[in-house]
């Protein structure tokens, strides 16, 4: 986890640029959620946009052990792992989601080295489907992967669906981490905390000290 000045400057843009919003919505998956965050905007604020890469960067340098190439996952995560790739001066590839039906059918953009140690980058970690996806696809294309760098951790399965497939997930922060933050700042209120964290031990990834 990232300092905790870091933590409440990240939290207070997200919550000024209407990139977390609380209430009531319903996810991609179909399932409801007590908030809704999306950190595409967050390219378009240079400031904060090198504050988040300097932040994952120092995850990685911090948690991950050599490596040789960094890798990520349409569309959202591209920005995060070419700038991270770029800022560490590291090779970059990404994995597609689906074989293209017209020419070479690579699964795989990008020069990928059989054996190479792989570093995947996301922007948020939710249940993981989608990044697991792309580890498969990595190793099937000959490179290890043991390790995951996201900005964001919604603690909603990702941790244990990456376990399974022996990888471990590094977050620069935990939504518990943005929403505390932001909850001693006088920024949001008990009832917004207590929704978030009663979300999170619902689903059996995320236990209080």
């Amino acid at each position: 986890m990232a300092g905790k000045d870091l933590i409440l400057e990240f939290a207070s843009f997200l919550l000024k640029s209407n990139s977390l919003k609380f209430g009531v919505f319903t996810l991609a998956s179909g399932k409801q959620s007590p908030y809704y965050i999306d950190l595409r905007v967050l390219p378009s604020f240079p400031p904060h946009f090198r504050l988040a890469i300097g932040a994952m960067k120092d995850a990685v340098t911090r948690k991950v052990g050599q490596f040789d190439t960094f890798a990520s996952v349409p569309t959202s995560g591209l920005v995060f792992g070419s700038a991270l790739a770029y800022e560490m001066g590291k090779p970059f590839i990404y994995a597609r989601k689906e074989t293209k039906g017209y020419g070479t059918g690579k699964t795989i953009e990008g020069f990928l080295k059989s054996g190479s140690k792989v570093v995947i980058v996301d922007d948020v970690a939710t249940t993981g489907t989608s990044v697991s996806g792309a580890v498969e696809t990595i190793r099937s294309n000959g490179a290890i992967v043991e390790d995951v760098v996201a900005l964001l951790n919604r603690h909603e399965g990702a941790d244990e669906r990456l376990k399974k497939i022996g990888v471990k997930l590094h977050a620069v922060a935990g939504i518990n981490d943005i929403v505390n933050a932001l909850y001693k700042a006088g920024l949001v209120d008990e009832n917004t905390l207590e929704s978030v964290m009663k979300q999170m031990t619902s689903i059996g990834e995320y236990e209080t000290d």
